[in-house]
């Protein structure tokens, strides 16, 4: 930036030098050589001499005395500044004016930014100069987000959305900054309006953790039911399932954590950043029930060899129900490939949440399902422990879990654990048929 301005200034007092050494010179030259100077102006005057004689306005004789006279008052002038010259010192030639400007330029382009420097010495913040100062700042950011701060960014956050209601960007961040406030019930307000433009299953469950701390960290109620309904959605969803492990642990339910925390650890990479974490989890939780310690990478292979095994196949076999989902030719041209398609069996009493759930879509239908305890959404809640259930079938355009106008559907109870070859057609909307 200072050299773009030094370049501006240079180019602007170059070009005014330019014009300023022109007229310097005619200047000049009228002092340095005033004897010219005085001829130019007596030539003028024959010229207007001329004129006047040409237009009849001075006779012959007028002219020539006219001429004479000027000539004769050239001739003293001449002398007088003859004299006066010999006495004089030589004043600078239109040369020396010539050169001025790349001394001023000169001048400029050294004192400009010197001086710049040692103004923002003083007045300004040389440390943002340094690039490990700025590193080693922010790797300490705790230091600098004070409760002020934070204050000051949820003030102009809530001031920003009343002119922008629909920033669902704006209200997650106010969320947040209220959150790191302890500001617990303005926090879950402010998750539930960004929920209300943008509904996403992770806004969800960070609402569910704030709404946990607002209630001294106890997960009854509602956020219980966000969790439980983002994991009907998808079983498979991390966040859901980690919070699910920390409700439970901390509700000192340590069999249902150590569940939901191994669903969790399936999904999770070997080499993702939360496995480390996942894995003292689980390890904890298998001290807190006093279960052997195993290897963190061993943890999967012991479910899948327990899992393999002829007694757990037995087991899944005499429990599980299986079927097949067709749907009706006048619905085809109705629902798109992409819809979402929940096949799931829940009491035949009581509680509406499933006890195993299959989650497809709809283009791959007719679908061949199996429901056994793999699909389990609480350890505490299988098929192997149920005499009787309905299993459900819907068809969603927008993929929640709970039930939407214009959903398709159909249900067939009661429905024993070990059923084969059930027959689910979806003809309409959200129906019930008894078996």
């Amino acid at each position: 930036m200072m050299a773009v301005v030094m370049i501006v200034l240079s180019v602007a007092l170059w070009r005014g030098s330019q014009q300023g050494a022109r007229l310097a010179a005619h200047q000049a030259d009228a002092v340095n050589d005033p004897a010219k100077a005085n001829a130019a102006v007596y030539r003028d005057q024959m010229a207007e001499l001329d004129r006047e004689f040409v237009m009849g306005n001075l006779s012959y004789e007028e002219l020539k005395a006219a001429r004479d006279e000027l000539s004769q008052r050239l001739l003293a002038d001449v002398a007088v500044l003859d004299t006066a010259a010999q006495e004089q010192p030589a004043r600078p030639s239109s040369a020396v004016v010539w050169r001025k400007p790349w001394l001023s330029i000169g001048l400029l382009v050294f004192v400009v930014p010197v001086a710049s420097l040692l103004m923002y010495s003083v007045l300004g913040e040389p440390v943002a100069l340094d690039p490990r100062a700025l590193v080693q700042g922010a790797g300490n950011g705790s230091e600098e987000v004070t409760p002020e701060k934070l204050t000051e960014m949820a003030t102009a956050l809530t001031r920003r959305l009343q002119d922008e209601p629909n920033s669902m960007e704006g209200w997650v961040m106010l969320g947040r900054v209220q959150r790191a406030r302890g500001m617990f019930q303005e926090s879950a307000e402010a998750f539930g309006k960004a929920l209300s433009l943008s509904r996403d299953d992770n806004l969800s469950i960070e609402r569910a953790e704030v709404l946990a701390q607002k209630n001294g960290g106890s997960f009854a109620g509602e956020p219980w039911a966000i969790i439980q309904r983002v994991l009907t959605a998808d079983p498979h969803h991390l966040n859901a399932l980690f919070l699910a492990g920390s409700a439970s642990y901390a509700e000192l339910n340590f069999n249902t954590a150590l569940r939901y925390w191994e669903r969790a650890r399936e999904v999770v990479p070997a080499d993702s950043p939360d496995a480390p974490e996942l894995d003292r989890a689980i390890a904890e939780a298998r001290n807190k029930m006093g279960l052997p310690a195993i290897p963190p990478r061993a943890a999967s292979a012991t479910a899948d060899a327990a899992a393999s095994s002829p007694a757990a196949k037995a087991a899944l076999a005499t429990s599980s129900i299986s079927g097949r989902v067709t749907l009706v030719k006048e619905l085809q041209g109705l629902v798109a490939p992409t819809d979402t398609v929940f096949v799931y069996a829940t009491p035949v009493t009581g509680s509406r949440m499933p006890i195993a759930i299959l989650r497809t879509t709809a283009d791959k239908l007719p679908l061949d399902f199996v429901l056994d305890d793999s699909m389990a959404m609480s350890p505490s809640a299988k098929l192997t422990g149920m005499d009787e259930v309905t299993v459900r079938v819907r068809i969603s355009k927008s993929g929640q879990a709970t039930a939407q106008a214009g959903d398709y559907g159909v249900s067939l109870t009661p429905v024993k654990p070990g059923s084969k070859g059930l027959n689910l057609m979806v003809r309409d909307t959200l129906q019930s048929t008894a078996q």
